[in-house]
């Protein structure tokens, strides 16, 4: 019997946020190149969010205090937070755990989108809470370029009446999933 494989689904980031709460963070792992951030805004625009309520940072070396005061501020007025890069700053991640667990009655819009590179030293107690979503760059030509139109509704295919518009997303697609 030979070996198969089977490719993962494309992310659906509203399923992600219908299954998330205010108290569920949502980790994704990510893999090589992978950046959801502009997934995430497509979808606060998509959504009538509005981009003042969503913020994201970058962690690194001296951004644990900006870090905090975002997540504390944004469980209070109900913004989406995002910050990238968690495993850049692993020391800091219990801390986060406690001001997470000590948010008093966060805004029910509140949502919390951790990003992280694979590593043994994620706090347990943020992944027992949270979605984890973990992404995978598809595998060949032919998912990749399904993934380009899974990021398409029926009506934006629709949306030119000039016969070359189809024809052109599938170049640009098929030029996307190429480089």
């Amino acid at each position: 019997m030979g070996a198969f494989y089977v490719q993962s689904p494309p992310i659906v980031y509203e399923k992600i946020y219908k299954g998330s709460t205010e108290r569920t963070p949502i980790v994704f792992v990510l893999s090589p190149g992978a950046d959801p951030q502009s997934e995430v805004q497509r979808l606060v625009d998509d959504m009538g969010i509005g981009s003042s309520k969503f913020s994201f940072l970058a962690l690194g070396q001296g951004m644990e205090s900006k870090a905090k005061e975002m997540i504390e501020r944004g469980s209070i007025r109900g913004h989406w937070v995002m910050l990238q890069n968690c495993h850049l700053l692993v020391k800091w991640l219990k801390t986060m755990e406690a001001i997470i667990e000590n948010l008093q009655k966060p805004d029910k819009a509140f949502r919390l989108w951790l990003t992280t590179e694979p590593t043994d030293d994620f706090p347990l107690g943020i992944l027992q809470k949270s979605l984890k979503v973990v992404t995978e760059p598809p595998d060949g030509l032919g998912a990749n370029i399904r993934q380009q139109y899974t990021r398409l509704t029926p009506e934006q295919l629709e949306e030119s009446e000039r016969e070359e518009f189809k024809a052109l997303i599938y170049v640009l697609a098929f030029f996307h999933a190429s480089i």
